[in-house]
């Protein structure tokens, strides 16, 4: 396979060569292996395996004929970073289906009384706001993780943390001097 070029190898995946189609997950194990890791959990690179096969059968080999084999690393680099992508926002979403809102904020020995506090001031921020603390602070993820899947920069999503974070301290300031007055 190594002295074929990478539409022929391509044109006898899609005509169900077996050789050929371990040849094209050899090739991208590598990649496929640390998105998998990237998404982390337990049949992550199955998927990508899967996604690139339904892809190599669904391929149009007319349109993949007048590009480089650079051109097609590169298109099948960004097909399976995209795939990563929406695996990823689909796990969230599931995430969030899972968690309701009144049981996903806080996990720890904090009182009943105390959560129920904290969820009514999260619940008061804006929905990206309370996204962004919510995905960091509860669920534990990075900020490049939270901006993917919010399609924002880790920059943004760093600014909507410390807005928040400062409209959360105004709130319980304003809430403790108000408790201090009566």
């Amino acid at each position: 396979m190594d002295k074929k070029s990478l539409q022929e190898v391509l044109k006898l995946a899609k005509g169900g060569n077996q050789e050929a189609i371990c040849y094209f997950i050899k090739k991208f194990q590598l990649l496929i292996k640390k998105f998998a890791r990237q998404l982390n959990y337990d049949c992550a690179e199955t998927d990508l395996i899967i996604y690139l096969l339904e892809f190599i059968k669904k391929m149009d080999i007319e349109k993949m004929s007048g590009l480089s084999e650079g051109e097609i690393v590169n298109y099948i680099i960004k097909l399976l970073r995209n795939k990563k992508i929406d695996i990823y926002r689909k796990n969230c979403l599931a995430l969030e289906e899972i968690h309701t809102e009144e049981d996903c904020y806080v996990e720890n020995k904090l009182e009943i009384e105390d959560q129920m506090d904290l969820n009514q001031l999260i619940n008061t921020l804006p929905d990206k706001h309370r996204t962004v603390i919510v995905s960091k602070y509860i669920y534990g993820y990075s900020d490049a993780e939270i901006g993917t899947s919010l399609g924002i920069s880790r920059q943004a999503v760093n600014k909507l943390k410390n807005k928040a974070l400062e409209k959360l301290k105004l709130q319980i300031k304003e809430e403790e001097n108000g408790k201090r007055n009566n």
